[in-house]
């Protein structure tokens, strides 16, 4: 698996290299970007090269994805914190449960369980009026 994708990258490093050969001109252009707001003046860019757009749009959008992550990453650290420390205090209860002593008079009795839906009508009737 690791060679397929080392000879996907190396076929997609050589067409991209490539690319860029064949539009070497194009990436060089410039473009002046303009924001415009009613009742103020036009605000214009300096002439930026496509590449410069392209390589800013790239790391705009790796540093949003990296925010998103680091947001989603504080969230989950903060419900783990909250988590280990209720299961610290129930750890600390259970020992403390098992550490007390058991007396006769604490511990209930045990009746048998009902059986719910087995046997007749009438059995049910003699065994509750006996």
């Amino acid at each position: 698996m690791k060679i397929v994708k080392l000879v996907v990258s190396m076929l997609l490093g050589v067409l991209l290299v490539a690319f860029l050969f064949q539009n070497y001109n194009a990436f060089l252009s410039t473009t002046t970007l303009e924001f415009r707001l009613p009742g103020l003046a036009p605000f214009r860019s300096m002439p930026i090269p496509l590449y410069g757009q392209i390589l800013a749009s790239i790391l705009g959008g790796g540093l949003v994805a990296a925010l998103y992550i680091a947001l989603g990453n504080f969230r989950l650290r903060r419900k783990i914190r909250t988590l280990r420390r209720e299961n610290n205090g129930l750890q600390t209860e259970l020992q403390s449960l098992r550490n007390l002593p058991i007396t006769e008079s604490n511990v209930p009795v045990s009746q048998p369980p009902e059986t719910i839906g087995s046997g007749s009508v009438e059995e049910a009737e003699a065994a509750n009026s006996g």
